[in-house]
């Protein structure tokens, strides 16, 4: 018969060291990966942060103008730090200043809040005057511009809309806009709808084109005036009817401010109206706490117009309102009293980046980018500063958590780093490599490793020469002559015989294998009444 293909055993250990092997490279690759990253992500942004010099505590921050500039050279938000800010970007500018005073308004009575949102321009009605007499009867101010023609009016807040010729859009249902009619030519908005382009005044379809640039201001009617107490919180204006007012802290000018142990009386109902503006305003049963209020001032009730005013008024008597409430600028100071920077860059951290890709800038711009135009509300929040440099100042500082983060940055793939190092190191020493090319560990199965796996081998294949069905012992290879012919098997018999032939031995195991070889006595005993042969 043809010598067989015996399949290569593997040893068990040879495995299991390869396996290990690959798994500490593995983990020394991301290991070294991870610390290049992290040194952009983290590594960098800590040391920066650690040597910025900012205030750990934060004070209050307004923003005062948000501008979108082309090819700017710094953004108050970039979504990527390993790239720089280019194209279209915002920039925002907001002033620094400290916290207000927190307050308390008691014994309340028709407490009341006016919402005095943001206008939506998709909000505002069009007016198609190319449809026959849809523009028969316009009255009021009307934007019938064109995309271009809009830029001249930047003060206007209806500064976005893309027209074309004859669609305009009523800004005077929303807004009350300060304006004069200058252009001279009256059109007829039904008759000559094409050549309504621009902003007209229009009085029962008979427009007036207005040539200079004017501003809105947005409608809020009936803000109830039968009160004592007005608050100006975002984009809300509460009035109540309250006995006293008291206050918790006192304000130190561009110093940090005091915590009083003992609330103090700061207004009462015989001193006139109270005007303030503040961060929030939280009711509490008959109770109003209003936190970081400014620009106290008092009203005699007989300034305001009654029953109600509109939003336009109110400002104008929030304008002109000049009896403050504290001369000394302690309780409810003005604005300017509180002012550490009048302006100064905002960014949203020390990079003025982020690298989530979640659209955060988005997100930023929306909450921290209104400056206030149009009479709108300032974007008010918490900042953080550096007591020598005015440049620049960030939404986002915690040192607390810049130390946490670069904690576990350093350790966590440091640590895998030198554990999957030394692991290697100890596999180079204690891994010797046989003359079959397979691993085995000195340390772990004593010297006779190899002649334990290659007498393993050697039955396996002896086993795999040998047939199932045979009942006799497989015989091994002899160097004693041949039995003579008459005492040779005959062909009934061979059936029983196998091939015994083993495999070949390494050098460091021949000598051990032929001892054995040449000591066995194999025998084999007589059958069916057929002499007895010794070898």
């Amino acid at each position: 018969m043809g010598r067989k293909n015996k399949p290569r055993l593997i040893p068990e250990q040879d495995k299991r060291i390869c396996g290990s092997i690959c798994l500490c490279q593995l983990t020394i690759v991301l290991s070294c990966v991870s610390i290049v990253y992290l040194s952009v992500a983290i590594y960098l942004p800590s040391y920066k942060a650690f040597q910025s010099g900012f205030e750990a505590t934060p004070v209050m921050c307004q923003t005062i103008n948000t501008t979108i500039a082309n090819n700017c050279p710094w953004a108050s938000c970039g979504e990527w730090c390993l790239t720089k800010t280019g194209g279209f970007c915002t920039q925002i500018h907001s002033t620094v200043r400290r916290n207000g005073t927190d307050i308390q308004l008691e014994n309340c009575t028709r407490i009341a809040t006016t919402a005095c949102p943001q206008v939506k321009p998709e909000a505002i009605k069009k007016f198609n005057c190319n449809n026959g007499t849809e523009c028969a009867v316009l009255s009021g101010v009307f934007n019938c511009s064109l995309g271009r023609f809009l830029e001249s009016f930047a003060n206007c807040a209806l500064n976005v809309f893309l027209l074309t010729p004859g669609h305009c859009k009523n800004m005077s249902e929303l807004y009350l806009c300060h304006h004069k009619a200058d252009g001279g030519v009256v059109i007829d908005a039904e008759k000559d709808n094409l050549k309504l382009n621009g902003f007209f005044e229009c009085v029962n379809s008979k427009c007036t084109k207005i040539k200079k640039p004017f501003s809105c201001d947005r409608y809020c009617p009936k803000i109830t005036t039968a009160v004592n107490v007005l608050i100006m919180q975002d984009d809300n204006l509460v009035s109540a009817e309250c006995d006293v007012g008291f206050a918790y802290n006192e304000a130190r000018g561009k110093e940090s401010g005091v915590r009083l142990a003992t609330p103090k009386k700061v207004w009462d109902e015989t001193m006139g109206v109270l005007l303030t503006s503040c961060h929030d305003v939280i009711k509490d049963g008959d109770k109003l706490r209003a936190t970081d209020c400014l620009n106290g001032t008092l009203l005699k009730q007989s300034e305001l117009p009654h029953p109600f005013m509109n939003f336009t008024q109110f400002w104008k008597i929030y304008e002109n309102s000049n009896e403050v409430l504290d001369p000394n600028e302690i309780f409810l100071p003005k604005q300017s009293s509180v002012t550490i920077y009048n302006s100064s860059k905002l960014f949203i951290n020390l990079e003025g980046c982020v690298n989530t890709l979640r659209g955060e800038c988005n997100e930023f711009v929306a909450m921290y980018g209104r400056d206030g135009d149009n009479n709108t509300a300032q974007s008010r929040f918490q900042c953080y500063y550096n007591k020598h440099n005015s440049a620049f100042v960030v939404l986002r500082f915690d040192l607390n958590k810049t130390w946490r983060e670069l904690l576990i940055a350093v350790c966590v793939p440091v640590s895998l780093f030198v554990i999957s190092f030394i692991a290697l190191c100890i596999i180079t020493k204690s891994v010797k490599v046989g003359d079959d090319s397979k691993m085995r560990c000195k340390y772990c199965a004593g010297e006779t490793s190899d002649v334990e796996d290659n007498n393993f081998a050697s039955k396996s294949n002896h086993n795999i020469n040998c047939p199932m069905e045979s009942h006799e012992p497989c015989l091994p290879p002899s160097d004693q002559p041949s039995a003579p012919i008459d005492s040779l098997p005959t062909n009934e018999d061979q059936q029983f015989q196998c091939s015994t032939k083993s495999l070949k031995l390494s050098p460091c195991t021949e000598t051990t294998e032929k001892s054995l070889s040449v000591s066995a006595t194999f025998e084999l005993k007589e059958t069916d009444n057929r002499p007895l042969v010794e070898f």
